[in-house]
């Protein structure tokens, strides 16, 4: 099993090299980026060749990109354009990163009138046949791309999002109805929906498409409220050796990504989150 490092521990202008040099120091074994550069030190094209460059001196990295279009409410015009753009991307990120797995969002889902925190009424609480529609509409396009670079596209369980639960997945899936496209599970998310699925039910519902997964933990501080505190993996209320069980057995990609979505001392929680997994790996006979 290889370990991304997300590049939210290390995000910013001019912090790419840094990014990469700390994933190297701690023994990851690639990088979690995003699709759009939205920093204003590089264009997008001096983001790609950037990207492109540090893979080149680092040929053995994993290198896995998130990214999002609108499927579920965005303008038809607008669908299409960021169609286009992201099918580019894709092939390029295939050619020049070798990248295997692509990190997927499918529009988010929100209401107006209704708290963000309140998770369970946002995503898949709101969503419409229509959604669910142009969701699978719109997935088949990009799974189809992706099958022809033999890469598979990773729908993460994220609030606010159709696919935010392991449930609506497993719809989304099957109204789709392409091997290419599966799921990039993350309980850190799951747990803050007051709907979401323990990680034994997740397995049940959704185990034969999980293509990729993100590790985070979570304190959850406000019951109902939706209130949380992210903290390093080792902590927290979600059980990670649960996860890496289910994992060890299911995950399609053989590739995780730890997450550390926190104000506080990111180098530091990069360092001993990388530690957690080399102990639960070797605890569990994970190669």
């Amino acid at each position: 099993m290889k370990v991304l490092m997300h590049v939210n521990y290390c995000e910013g202008a001019g912090k790419l090299e840094e990014l990469f040099s700390l994933a190297r120091k701690y023994g990851y074994d690639g990088i979690e980026l995003r699709w759009k550069y939205n920093f204003d030190d590089l264009t997008q094209d001096e983001y790609q060749n950037r990207v492109a460059s540090m893979k080149s001196a680092w040929p053995e990295a994993e290198i896995v990109f998130g990214g999002c279009i609108d499927f579920c409410r965005g303008e038809p015009e607008q669908v299409a354009v960021a169609l286009d753009e992201y099918l580019a991307f894709l092939q390029w990120a295939s050619k020049e990163c070798g990248t295997k797995v692509m990190n997927f969002f499918t529009g988010s889902l929100k209401l107006a009138d209704i708290p963000h925190w309140n998770f369970d009424r946002h995503g898949s609480g709101c969503a419409t046949e229509d959604d669910f529609r142009r969701a699978a509409d719109g997935l088949r396009l990009v799974g189809d791309a992706a099958a022809a670079e033999n890469m598979m596209i990773a729908l993460e369980t994220h609030n606010l999002y159709l696919h935010d639960l392991a449930k609506p997945c497993r719809r989304l899936l099957g109204m789709t109805g392409h091997d290419a496209v599966g799921v990039n599970y993350d309980h850190g998310n799951i747990i803050l929906n007051k709907d979401g699925e323990s990680i034994a039910d997740v397995f049940e519902i959704i185990a034969d498409k999980i293509y990729y997964a993100h590790l985070k933990n979570m304190f959850i501080v406000g019951g109902s409220d939706g209130h949380y505190i992210c903290t390093r993996l080792a902590d927290g209320h979600i059980n990670t050796r649960s996860v890496m069980l289910g994992l060890k057995k299911y995950l399609r990609s053989g590739m995780i990504a730890l997450e550390y979505p926190n104000p506080g001392d990111k180098h530091y929680a990069a360092f001993k989150d990388m530690e957690y997994i080399k102990y639960l790996k070797n605890e569990l006979d994970i190669e």
